[in-house]
């Protein structure tokens, strides 16, 4: 679906604009979101910036699991795909992990250790957040 059609009801500015790992949109009043990044999908994280406070509401259909998205190398940006809050060690996408991989919200993170599992203050994936994930190898991961 596109940008606009998501982010509809939202109050927006001039200079608001979304962005993906890999591309973004601009906010033009009268018109609309303008960009490389035109439609939005349940596989990625999204950052929103908007120059004052505005209630936006996106609906749609809730996400089919199991399902299967691929992991960078390094950082990914991953969306939590779930209805209510999950615990992260049941809530992250199944992988290879290895010591040293890292989970982080805007506030919290966590370390991977081998033998282990995850340990630090993010423990909890919220519903509608997204994360950002480092891998020291990439691949596909499932929810």
């Amino acid at each position: 679906m596109s940008v606009s059609a998501l982010l509809g009801g939202g109050s927006f500015q001039g200079d608001d604009h979304i962005k993906s790992q890999m591309t973004f949109a601009q906010y033009y009043a009268g018109f609309g979101f303008f960009g490389g990044l035109s439609t939005l999908t349940v596989d990625e994280m999204y950052l929103l910036k908007v120059a004052a406070a505005t209630q936006i509401s996106v609906t749609g259909t809730p996400v089919a699991l199991p399902k299967t998205l691929t992991i960078n190398e390094g950082w990914s940006w991953i969306p939590s795909p779930y209805q209510t809050a999950v615990s992260l060690s049941d809530g992250i996408p199944s992988y290879n992990y290895v010591q040293g991989d890292h989970i982080k919200s805007q506030m919290q993170f966590s370390e991977f250790y081998s033998g282990y599992g995850w340990f630090g203050s993010l423990s909890m994936l919220n519903p509608g957040e997204g994360y950002k994930l480092r891998v020291s190898s990439g691949g596909p991961a499932t929810f």
